[in-house]
């Protein structure tokens, strides 16, 4: 009697020649298909690195995990970023925090990275301020109250750096380590009011509530190597002070800076919003979109000024959120250039939903790239993923 011949076991997608996957990659149209597609299995990550296909499109990440990839794209869950607590301003790293510390995670890559948690600092003192009484005060009022990580950036594998803020005070202060270090090291003294800091051209800057930029100067400690805040320079005086401004109809117009490193350059945002209040001063209304403003400005360090401008350029589309800037190089078959991406009730009010916009450096006009997308601000702020 004849043996039946072995029945043959079904094929398996990652039988698929790896230049095959490539060309079904290249017809994806929105990078969340590109992530599914990357998380089948080995053979298909490796299409995904080697595949030939346009670079992906920034997505808009919302608290609970949700992602829509820009121009419009129906949303997807992607795992990975379940659980952020807050969005790193470099890179993918976001933030994830619990009782006995935080770490950075890349949920593209899941590459991740310990920091110690905010109640793990130590003092530092910079230059002449060894007997800083404003600083001793400062370290007095503060005593027992843990900071808030305003912004944190991973800068090197050897290098983070963050601004503490300290509501209760009102004051800000620089904070650096090395990655899995055991604690900050935090400036101690009557320093600046940080608002923003960025990485660029290798070296750490630090921008004050009233648009002046400081070059921060980082030595390692050669008996443990962790880093430390060496000096820090003022290279760009600011503006002249801003101040809000209350309309008789009840509205406040106010002002949120950001940097953003752009190819080759170092920029000033400005962001004006119109706030409206109500009779008891306890509730904020975002005004709609139309009532944002934007101005440009570029870090002109042989001049020490800030030098306004009036274009990005036609390749560049700038991203922007609580914790967040970034200059992305896009082509015009992808969007158009020479626009802002920004949330429009970033974090102002917890009463009032948020959407995404976009302004347009050419003739001021707003737009709505994704119009049926919206959410409820909160502890946990929406970001953007550049892969």
């Amino acid at each position: 009697m004849e043996k039946a011949p072995p029945s043959r076991q079904p094929a398996s997608w990652a039988d698929i020649p790896v230049e095959l996957a490539g060309l079904v990659l290249g017809r994806l149209p929105a990078h969340v298909d590109r992530v599914r597609f990357a998380a089948v299995c080995p053979q298909w990550r490796v299409a995904a690195r080697q595949g030939n296909v346009p670079p992906p499109m920034p997505m808009l990440l919302l608290p609970d995990a949700t992602v829509y990839s820009l121009p419009g794209s129906e949303g997807f869950h992607f795992p990975a970023c379940t659980g952020y607590t807050d969005a790193c301003g470099t890179g993918n790293w976001l933030v994830f925090s619990g009782e006995d510390g935080c770490f950075l995670r890349d949920p593209f890559t899941n590459d991740t990275v310990t920091v110690p948690a905010l109640s793990r600092n130590r003092f530092q003192r910079v230059g002449d301020e060894s007997n800083d009484e404003a600083g001793c005060s400062w370290l007095e009022m503060c005593k027992g109250k843990l900071p808030d990580a305003y912004k944190i950036i991973f800068c090197s594998p050897h290098l983070i750096a963050a601004i503490f803020s300290y509501r209760s005070v009102q004051i800000t202060r620089l904070a650096v380590c090395q990655p899995g270090a055991s604690s900050w090291w935090s400036i101690l003294g009557n320093g600046p009011l940080f608002v923003d800091i960025v990485f660029h051209q290798r070296k750490l800057y630090a921008l004050s509530c009233v648009d002046t930029l400081f070059a921060v100067d980082i030595s390692v400690d050669h008996s443990t190597g962790d880093p430390c805040v060496s000096q820090i320079q003022l290279v760009i005086g600011g503006h002249e002070p801003w101040s809000n401004i209350f309309l008789p109809d009840g509205v406040l117009i106010t002002r949120v800076n950001y940097l953003v490193e752009s190819p080759g350059a170092l920029l000033l945002v400005y962001r004006e919003i119109d706030l409206r209040f109500t009779r008891n001063w306890n509730k904020i209304e975002i005004l709609e979109a139309e009532r944002s403003r934007f101005e440009v400005y570029e870090a002109n360090f042989d001049q020490s000024k800030w030098a306004k401008v009036t274009t990005i350029g036609d390749d560049q589309v700038l991203f922007l959120c609580r914790r967040f800037g970034r200059s992305v190089n896009i082509s015009h078959k992808e969007m158009p250039g020479d626009r802002i991406f920004f949330m429009d009730n970033d974090g102002y009010s917890k009463k009032v939903s948020s959407t995404c916009s976009v302004y347009d450096m050419r003739d001021g006009k707003m737009s709505t790239p994704l119009p049926m997308v919206s959410w409820k601000p909160g502890t946990v702020f929406a970001t953007w993923l550049l892969p």
